[in-house]
């Protein structure tokens, strides 16, 4: 039985060396990527208008949005509901002809004094689907 120690120490070595060889090789070509190449970025609300959490007294009649890369408009949805969860009337969301990272919606009136919440869903150009909503409030001048 001891004949087959040597052999199998011998495969376990060469398997050994064979796998460190391969890390190494990998390690390697992850380092040589662009830094930007490691990291998976998802399209993002930069900022809106009305801004999150904000307080307007001017009239609103257009919502604006500002995301980190053009979305996919045929898949882009932009809901204006107010506190009592009535929905806004809207046009379609839009993308800004100088800027397509920009999607805004024309609200039919302006909106009323009080809470609303901007329900928001956008897809990548990849295909990652992102959603979000934030609150404003328009008070009376």
């Amino acid at each position: 039985m001891s004949h087959f120690r040597p052999k199998l120490t011998r495969r376990l070595i060469g398997g050994a060396v064979g796998l460190l060889a391969a890390v190494a090789v990998l390690g390697h070509l992850l380092a040589a990527l662009p830094a930007e190449a490691a990291v998976v970025r998802h399209l993002t609300l930069d900022h809106a208008l009305p801004g999150p959490d904000s307080v307007v007294t001017a009239d609103v009649s257009e919502v604006r949005l500002f995301f980190s890369e053009p979305p996919q408009m045929r898949a882009t949805t932009v809901r204006i509901v107010d506190a009592g969860r009535s929905l806004m009337t809207s046009t379609p969301p839009s993308a800004y002809e100088g800027d397509e990272r920009q999607v805004y919606v024309s609200l039919e009136n302006p909106l009323p004094p009080g809470s609303y919440v901007v329900q928001w869903r956008v897809m990548a150009q990849d295909g990652h689907v992102q959603r979000g909503d934030f609150t404003f409030r328009v008070d009376a001048e």
